[in-house]
């Protein structure tokens, strides 16, 4: 399950029982995750019709409009409605007498004007101007039609009061629960250190400081080879970085790839430290929620950290030399820096799930 779909759940789970609530997924006719009992499915062709075609802007490569605004949804039967996340709020709707509410989780154009000043690439800086034009119109509306919007990360909300004037509410990411039960595997005297990088490095997210870093590797592979070794989640989505790795792989570092993780929470914990060196994103992450809150050590950026409980400057690097002496740091102490179990507690009270029923569902009632 993606971040978006595991927050969903998470804030489902905690509705009030005296609450009847029905959920409706873009373009689903059934859903294969269980929802709590009080939570109703209906299928998207129950409410849904097609009224317009789709027109230019939805043909545009990297479309954020797609086909959304093409449907309308009757809404007669209902006093509230959510929006999540914040593009559903291009849906059209018929026959509506509610309060309208958004869970935005991060800001679109908060990420699009992070990418902008970030990288260097110019065809990179124009895809963010190009979306962050499209995401500000579609968060516009959210913001306009919505008495309240709800987000999981401090600078989104500020983002959203500022830019849009709207009342936004910041609410703690949850930890999922789907950690349970799961602790990290011990880093043993002689063992190699098992550097995880866990998905979602795209170029748009982590080129520039991700191929710094494997730069670094290369630098140092030598001394590195028997101390090391990397597993990484995911498909490598560009060349320069894949050539690094393979590059990597041929001068002795072991890596190891999976294209696809059934049971990420599992996969995480045979890891030993989580690399997240991120030059972009919003909101909160859910593999750093994850990966702290099973214990994991873990090393991020400010970005991949933002918005998190508990983090220690251990934990945080913003360069390729930053996160490499942090490695480094560890393996001469043989020391991993997961949070101990008094800081797992707080972090998971901090970041319970039952604030989004207390800060969310009860002040929408």
């Amino acid at each position: 399950m993606g971040g978006a779909v595991i927050l969903a759940n998470d804030i489902l789970s905690v509705t009030n029982p005296d609450l009847n609530v029905d959920l409706i997924v873009y373009k689903k006719e059934k859903i294969m995750s269980e929802l709590p009992e009080h939570i109703n499915f209906v299928s998207w062709s129950k409410l849904a019709n097609r009224t317009k075609k789709r027109n230019f802007l939805g043909m545009l490569p990297k479309n954020l409009y797609h086909d959304i605004p093409c449907y309308t949804i009757d809404v007669q039967a209902y006093h509230k409605i959510i929006y999540y996340p914040y593009f559903t709020a291009l849906f059209l709707l018929k026959n509506c007498n509610a309060q309208i509410y958004t869970i935005g989780m991060d800001s679109g154009p908060m990420i699009y004007l992070r990418g902008f000043v970030r990288h260097r690439n110019l065809i990179t800086r124009a895809f963010c101007l190009y979306g962050f034009m499209q995401a500000l119109a579609i968060d516009k509306k959210a913001a306009g039609v919505s008495e309240k919007v709800f987000t999981v990360g401090k600078a989104d909300a500020e983002f959203y009061r500022a830019v849009y004037l709207a009342d936004a509410k910041y609410i703690p990411h949850p930890i999922t629960p789907l950690i349970d039960g799961y602790s990290p595997i011990e880093w043993n005297k002689g063992e190699k250190l098992r550097l995880c990088f866990p998905g979602g490095l795209t170029r748009y997210y982590a080129s520039g400081l991700m191929d710094d870093l494997i730069r670094l590797f290369i630098k140092r592979s030598e001394e590195l080879k028997n101390k090391i070794q990397i597993s990484f989640l995911g498909k490598i989505r560009y060349k320069q970085l894949k050539n690094k790795m393979d590059h990597l792989s041929s001068l002795g570092v072991m890596i190891e790839y999976t294209e696809f993780a059934e049971d990420f929470e599992e996969y995480l914990s045979k890891q030993h430290l989580i690399l997240l060196p991120l030059v972009n994103g919003g909101g909160t992450k859910n593999k750093t929620l994850s990966s702290l809150g099973m214990g994991l050590d873990m090393i991020g950026t400010s970005i991949a950290m933002e918005n998190v409980y508990g983090v220690r400057k251990e934990h945080v690097a913003e360069t390729a030399e930053d996160f490499m002496r942090l490695i480094d740091l560890r393996i001469n102490q043989h020391k991993l820096y997961g949070l101990k179990e008094e800081e797992i507690q707080r972090l998971k009270s901090y970041h319970s799930v039952n604030h989004w029923r207390k800060y969310f569902w009860n002040e929408i009632q």
